[in-house]
């Protein structure tokens, strides 16, 4: 399925020139046109939700979700743009090493779509993004990515929910459904997008792990609890 999603958008961007995933600039410029690629640097903050569920992990974003990384993260999940995991992976990989500090042994655990969802989009965007980011990681330090999470129950799109809803909506929604041994390396729960922070709490609780931090490519600009983030 994700061979032909991807064929679907090379064909596309046959006919109409490709485009930019970051602002739709015309004129076959690639996945991102120069002033995107430019404006798509890192700048990892922490994320605190005003009111974070329970379990919520400590989590670190690369970047605000605005602008040209809200569009790129869209079109990797959305419409088929495969080739932006690279650089949500490299965003990601800088959340992660934000995230945990050093050169110890990294094990990044994606939060998983539902099936009907992968089937639909035909392929995991996060999985992807996570590996992406592993990869880069690997000069660097060891990493590693184990998709060891799985739904345990049916869930409703998160889309229109308000924060006390998702909280509902995702508690005991994941499930551990492989075997975990981290050794001495950091449990790195990750993500595209935190907003609430309901989905890596949910995932951090069915880790059941002691120390687990969270890591994700993009949060909303309003970080310091004034509002949910």
């Amino acid at each position: 399925m994700a061979v032909w999603v991807e064929g679907l958008a090379a064909a596309r961007d046959l006919v109409l020139g490709e485009t930019c995933a970051g602002c739709g600039a015309g004129g076959g410029v690639g996945l991102l046109c120069p002033r995107c690629r430019e404006v798509m640097d890192p700048s990892p903050f922490p994320v605190r939700p005003a009111l974070p569920p329970r379990g919520f992990p400590p989590t670190t974003a690369a970047c605000e979700y605005t602008g040209p990384v809200r569009r790129l993260v869209l079109a990797h999940k959305e419409r088929g743009r495969l080739a932006a995991a690279a650089p949500l992976g490299r965003l990601l990989a800088a959340a992660v090493a934000a995230a945990c500090p050093g050169d110890d042994p990294v094990v990044l655990v994606p939060v998983p779509s539902r099936r009907s969802v992968t089937r639909r989009r035909g392929h995991d965007p996060v999985a992807r993004m996570a590996v992406a980011a592993a990869r880069l990681m690997t000069g660097v330090r060891p990493a590693r990515v184990r998709p060891v999470l799985g739904h345990a129950r049916a869930v409703a799109d998160q889309g229109g929910l308000d924060r006390r809803q998702r909280r509902v909506n995702l508690r005991g929604a994941f499930r551990l459904h492989g075997h975990l041994e981290p050794g001495p390396a950091h449990v790195v729960v990750v993500d595209d997008v935190c907003s609430t922070g309901a989905t890596l709490a949910a995932a951090a609780e069915a880790l059941r792990w002691g120390a687990v931090a969270g890591a994700v490519v993009a949060a909303p600009a309003l970080r310091l609890g004034t509002e949910d983030t």
